[in-house]
């Protein structure tokens, strides 16, 4: 399963945590680990390109962590956001394989 945490302090996101496998499918054919690995990829290289001064990207082996440094800034909470309802909406089309936790 893949694990979703995802912290916010007083409403704002503060970081993401993925981790894990969905184990959907046979190794090549896992769509929901596509899925979920292309909208993360897609944060990455975002969160990157635009906010690389306000962000921490930690990526391993098997867990991607997206730190945010600056938790004022707008257009960061934005994307953010953004990627939370993502992560969401593969969520409720599989919740056997993506499980999303909001922690403090």
């Amino acid at each position: 399963m893949i694990e979703v945490k995802i912290k916010k302090t007083n409403s704002h996101y503060q970081s993401f945590v993925i981790s894990g496998h969905a184990q959907s499918g046979p190794y090549g054919q896992d769509l929901v680990c596509a899925g979920v690995s292309a909208i993360i990829g897609g944060a990455l290289n975002a969160f990157d390109k635009i906010f690389s001064n306000f962000v921490e990207l930690v990526v391993s082996e098997n867990k991607v962590k997206i730190l945010i440094n600056n938790l004022s800034n707008e257009e960061i909470q934005v994307a953010c956001q953004f990627l939370h309802i993502q992560l969401e909406s593969i969520y409720l089309q599989y919740p056997k394989n993506i499980n999303i936790q909001e922690v403090s």
